[in-house]
């Protein structure tokens, strides 16, 4: 069934599920930020993008694929892929689910994704963007997530025959082959329910990708406010050359979740995106051939595949961006010195007001100012505080004959009777009565009477 234009599904037809699984950098951050902005609108449409907040996605696609980022975990992804599923099953209409990170999935968990929503009519949308822009988008991506490998090593790897045996091309592959993606995803669906929609060429109206998004999952684009959307902008020659050189000098020293926060979202996505007149990173031209006979085969692939097509498949095959008579963009390898100095600058800057500001809003908490050692001794006398009131709560909860017996071994007489009675017990060869007080005294009691 496709689609109504609204969104929602005639009445006695099962929900229909979308999942869009990809690709990275090709607008997905536009769509899901536009998706997310609209939640209320959507829903009033027959329209459900599920989740409690903006990463919801992002956590249900590491729980689906049992992964996370190298080196950490994350207690919050534990469960996530089947909070979507169980609001997918609640909703009558329509339910979008959204996020690049699923396109890499092994065939064994596509597979429990697809039986854990065997109640829905499920679709699946992937959104290409051409090699040409593909490849330096996701080089500086991977520099953003820690990487250190150069832009000719990370080409190299994409285009040899033996690709698998190389971490970049197969983080690359993985997440930006659309042949590949949607032979593991549409495996069990019928083509008319996979979907392909293309990245409109530089210069195209903006809105151009969502009016497609739309059309291809059958939402009305007029439903929707635009005006909250943001793009997910690249990094800049200069500025991805000086963070691939901090990677380098960080190694691993650094855990993945603080180089999260103060790496990548804060230095590169807030501070170094926003640098004036950054110089784009393009695919060199002694990479273009090579790229557009990959692109062809693609086209080629998909079309024979008879998946639905939203856009056009030749708009997969790069272009010479570089208007004639103008310079060659200079190689993303080729070293900037000065510029990468001028963005280092701004980012030593950027880092110690960041730090300053830290510091400004411990010293306005109470009791911020208090040294570790401190905290450390308070948190040793808390923990010694709730040991007593543990001890009291379980003493107080026993039963009153327990507790009775328990009182009654202060005295010394009561001590020594008892002793006095395991003795006979020993000599007669019977076995303890049942009844006995629990928790009697043992040896060293009995050898103080014996003595």
């Amino acid at each position: 069934m496709a689609p109504t234009p609204s969104g929602s599904v005639r009445s006695g037809d099962r929900p229909v599920v979308f999942l869009h699984v990809g690709a990275a950098k090709s607008g997905t951050t536009y769509l899901q930020t536009v998706l997310w902005h609209n939640r209320e609108r959507l829903r009033a449409e027959g329209v459900l993008y599920p989740g409690r907040d903006f990463a919801a996605h992002v956590r249900a696609a590491f729980d689906l694929r049992r992964t996370f980022f190298r080196g950490a975990t994350d207690p919050t992804v534990r469960g996530a892929w089947r909070e979507l599923v169980d609001a997918a099953r609640d909703w009558p209409g329509t339910t979008i689910i959204s996020q690049e990170l699923f396109a890499p999935t092994h065939p064994r968990w596509v597979a429990q994704a697809l039986a854990d929503l065997e109640f829905a009519e499920v679709h699946v949308l992937f959104t290409a963007r051409d090699l040409g822009r593909q490849i330096p988008a996701h080089w500086q991506e991977d520099v953003k997530n820690r990487f250190t490998w150069s832009f000719d090593e990370f080409v190299d790897a994409l285009s040899r025959p033996d690709w698998e045996n190389f971490e970049a091309a197969r983080l690359f592959w993985g997440l930006q082959d659309p042949v590949a993606v949607l032979a593991r995803w549409g495996a069990r669906l019928p083509p008319e329910r996979v979907h392909v929609v293309t990245l409109p060429r530089p210069g195209a109206p903006r809105d151009l990708l969502w009016l497609r998004f739309c059309e291809a999952v059958g939402l009305n684009p007029a439903a929707c406010d635009l005006s909250a959307t943001f793009a997910n902008p690249s990094l800049g020659l200069a500025e991805t050359q000086f963070l691939r050189l901090l990677n380098e000098g960080l190694e691993d020293r650094v855990g993945w979740h603080v180089f999260n926060d103060e790496v990548k979202l804060f230095l590169a996505q807030e501070v170094l995106t926003r640098r004036p007149s950054p110089i784009k990173i393009k695919l060199p031209g002694e990479h273009l051939p090579w790229a557009v006979e990959r692109a062809v085969e693609t086209v080629e692939a998909l079309r024979a595949a008879r998946y639905r097509v939203v856009g056009d498949l030749y708009e997969l095959i790069p272009g010479y961006e570089t208007p004639p008579g103008a310079p060659p963009a200079p190689h993303p390898d080729a070293p900037r010195w000065a510029e990468a100095a001028d963005v280092g600058t701004d980012a030593v800057a950027a880092l110690l007001g960041r730090l300053l500001d830290r510091e400004r809003q411990a010293a306005a908490t109470p009791g911020g100012d208090a040294t570790v050692r401190e905290r450390l001794d308070e948190l040793s006398a808390d923990t010694a505080a709730l040991g007593d009131l543990t001890a009291r709560m379980v003493r107080d909860a026993a039963p009153l004959t327990t507790r009775a017996a328990r009182g009654m071994r202060r005295y010394p007489a009561v001590r020594r009777l008892g002793g006095a009675y395991r003795r006979i017990q020993a000599r007669t060869g019977a076995r303890p009565d049942a009844t006995a007080a629990p928790d009697a005294p043992a040896a060293p009691d009995d050898r103080a009477d014996s003595e």
